[in-house]
C-alpha cells in the first residue's frame, strides 16, 4: 500500500468503521456484549429516524418514476389523440357548449352567451 493510501479520507473512515465494529461485536463478557450491540442499534434507529422524510420521498420518487414509464409503456401511438387536430375548430371549443371560438376565444355561432 502506498503511504498516500494510508492518510487517505477512505482509509481513515475505514479504520474508524472497523473499531467500531469490534467494538461492538467482541467482548469477553456476553451481557456487555449485547448491551454495545443494542446501544448502536439503537444508534442506528435513531438516525434513520431523523431521515425519515428523505427516505420516504426518494421511494415514493421512485416508484411515480417506474409507474410513468410503465403507463408510457402501455401506449400505443395509434389509439393516441392526444394532439388530433379539430379540422371545425383549429382554435378550440367552448368549455360548455363545445361551441367552435375564434382566435379571440369568442364564439362563432352567431350566439352571445352574455346577453340575457
Amino acid at each position: 500500500m502506498t503511504i498516500a493510501a494510508k492518510h487517505s479520507i477512505a482509509f481513515r473512515l475505514g479504520r474508524v468503521m472497523g473499531a467500531m465494529a469490534r467494538f461492538g461485536m467482541h467482548d469477553r463478557n456476553p451481557t456487555l456484549r449485547w448491551v454495545k450491540r443494542v446501544f448502536f442499534a439503537t444508534f442506528i434507529v435513531l438516525v434513520l429516524a431523523t431521515s425519515i422524510s428523505w427516505i420516504l420521498s426518494a421511494l415514493l420518487t421512485a416508484i411515480f418514476l417506474v409507474l410513468v414509464l410503465y403507463a408510457f409503456s402501455r401506449v400505443k401511438p395509434d389509439n393516441a389523440e392526444l394532439f388530433a387536430e379539430d379540422k371545425e375548430a383549429p382554435f378550440g371549443r367552448d368549455g360548455v357548449m363545445g361551441c367552435p371560438l375564434t382566435i379571440w376565444g369568442e364564439r362563432t355561432d352567431g350566439l352571445d352567451r352574455d346577453l340575457p
